[in-house]
């Protein structure tokens, strides 16, 4: 009987790794393979993106500085509902500035006819001249790029992750903005990053609205090369919608190393930390927006606007001397410098997406990325 029993041990023991496999495959492949085809699902297609509330976060976090404190973050957060092709969607976004010791807060609304600005709680109504303008912009800009399948705001502005991204793999399961996920990690091909990039220069350099200055127009191939050589730890989170395999969240970081001349007029700057996020609420959700009941002249805002990009430049003149930063800047809710602790830009991240859709709340993050 013993020798029957360590026979049938051997035989199992052989065919063990053969049951797994046939297991895994019935269960739709390995994880990389399951990955691949929820991107492809996620990133080609057509996809309905019609409303929400959407939140986007760029972080910049520098090391080695001693003029450059702190992480400089630009937030843009708040409902919207599209209106047709080409036509500026119905929108009321807060957008967030904190850098150099100093936070700013302006509001941009958009009933889809009239456009308004908020600064310090005093609304202004564009003229008529710049919101068409703004609307012919915004036409020229989401315009299909010619570039094959890929869906959503993404793709209209001329990136594909499908051209970039690469070994992906299953993270986990994830709620995001109120829907299920499936979270997908995944590396970077930087120069195939670049290049779409490079497109989406190519068509917002013809953003231009009264006068105001242009985005260049591309990377030149030796930029591109240099960058792609020096990026470090490029890494991509995905989260798609299990119902509908709809972007929900993208997150991606990645470290710029900093040398030379550019390291010395910054404080001895030696690497940066980039994070974009981009992330979806309550998608396709009714949602009210409305315009303000009172406005104000639009020339002072025009006016507070000048003294408060002064300020800013001002402040840039005082790192790239070594004089300082802090201080108050006009227009602004100015607040002192503060070293961040280590924890608060992943605590920012969390905040963010804990706040969900409340604008309120987004706003609250802003002062985490000071450690507080």
């Amino acid at each position: 009987m013993s020798a029957r029993k360590a026979v049938a041990r051997r035989a199992f023991a052989l065919l063990s790794p053969a049951f797994v496999a046939v297991a895994i495959a019935a269960c739709g492949g390995s994880s990389s393979d399951q990955a691949t085809s929820l991107l492809k699902q996620t990133f080609s297609g057509t996809h309905a993106i019609n409303s929400g509330n959407v939140n986007v976060a760029l972080i910049l976090n520098p090391s080695g500085s001693s003029t450059l404190k702190g992480p400089i973050s630009l937030t843009l957060g708040g409902p919207f509902a599209t209106l047709g092709a080409g036509k500026v969607p119905k929108s009321d976004f807060n957008i967030a500035i904190s850098a150099l010791g100093h936070t700013g807060q302006l509001g941009i609304l958009s009933t889809g006819t009239n456009g308004y600005v908020t600064l310090n709680g005093t609304n202004y109504q564009l003229p008529a001249s710049t919101f068409q303008q703004l609307e012919q912009s915004f036409s020229s800009l989401t315009s299909s790029s010619g570039r094959g399948s890929s869906s959503g705001t993404l793709g209209k502005l001329g990136i594909n992750p499908l051209h970039w991204l690469v070994n992906p793999s299953i993270a986990g399961n994830d709620t995001v903005g109120g829907a299920s996920t499936t979270h997908i990690r995944a590396g970077v091909n930087v120069p195939a990053l670049l290049s779409d990039l490079n497109t989406f220069l190519g068509k917002a350099s013809s953003v231009g609205v009264s006068g105001a200055a242009r985005l260049p127009s591309s990377i030149s191939p030796a930029t591109r090369t240099r960058i792609a050589n020096e990026v470090k730890q490029p890494r991509v989170d995905v989260w798609t919608g299990n119902s509908d395999k709809t972007l929900r969240r993208i997150a991606i970081g990645l470290t710029v190393p900093v040398t030379g001349q550019i390291s010395s007029l910054l404080g001895g700057l030696n690497a940066t930390q980039i994070s974009f996020s981009l992330q979806y609420a309550d998608l396709n959700q009714p949602q009210t927006i409305v315009a303000p009941k009172s406005v104000a002249p639009f020339q002072q805002f025009q006016s507070k606007l000048q003294g408060i990009l002064s300020s800013i430049q001002s402040a840039l003149g005082g790192v790239a001397t070594g004089s300082g930063t802090s201080g108050s800047t006009t227009g602004t809710n100015a607040s002192p410098t503060n070293t961040t602790s280590p924890g608060s830009l992943s605590n920012y991240s969390q905040c963010l997406q804990s706040a969900g859709n409340n604008v309120a709340k987004m706003q609250q993050c802003a002062a985490l990325l000071n450690g507080k």
